[in-house]
């Protein structure tokens, strides 16, 4: 029987993802987040995803060792289940940061609406700029927020299942 089912589970979607950001950043798709995200929300969102990662990962290393080595400690589970709460919080956070980046992006694309003047070449020039300056924004900001929560919740999902499991 292999030892550490449930961490290994965790770690081998972990070790995904870490070559998901070496491909990302090998294509310049980080480079391209950074110039493109004004609001650098999504490197916030990439930073509170990294620590609850790492934190999903040292809950799941606790339980995969309750599990493995049959005691009968059940605080240690309802510890983890306690704690639970702190991940789907992050995950939903983590949603509403993209959205806000949208919002903020939108606003920074609207801008400039109100003071254009469209016979002034230069005031429509930089009326462009904004709109693909905010756009980006939005979309970056949205885009790393969803894949963020998303990534975090099947992370808690596993985790959830197996305390469910730890229980009977």
């Amino acid at each position: 029987m292999i030892k550490h089912t449930l961490f290994l589970k965790w770690w081998l979607m972990f070790v995904a993802m870490l070559v998901g950001l070496t491909l990302l950043t090998v294509s310049g798709g980080l480079t391209t987040l950074w110039q493109e995200d004004s609001t650098k929300l999504s490197f916030v969102l990439l930073g509170i995803f990294a620590g609850m990662s790492t934190w999903c990962g040292l809950k799941t290393w606790r339980l995969s060792n309750f599990i493995d080595s049959d005691k009968e400690d059940k605080h240690i589970v309802e510890r983890i289940e306690g704690l639970m709460e702190v991940g789907w919080f992050t995950s939903d956070l983590c949603l509403s940061i993209g959205m806000m980046g949208t919002v903020i992006g939108f606003i920074m694309m609207l801008s400039g609406l109100a003071r254009v003047d469209v016979s002034d070449i230069n005031t429509v020039q930089g009326l462009i700029k904004n709109l693909g300056s905010g756009m980006s924004t939005a979309l970056y900001s949205t885009l790393t927020g969803l894949i963020c929560s998303s990534l975090l919740k099947v992370q808690y999902f596993n985790l959830n299942q197996a305390i469910d499991q730890a229980r009977k």
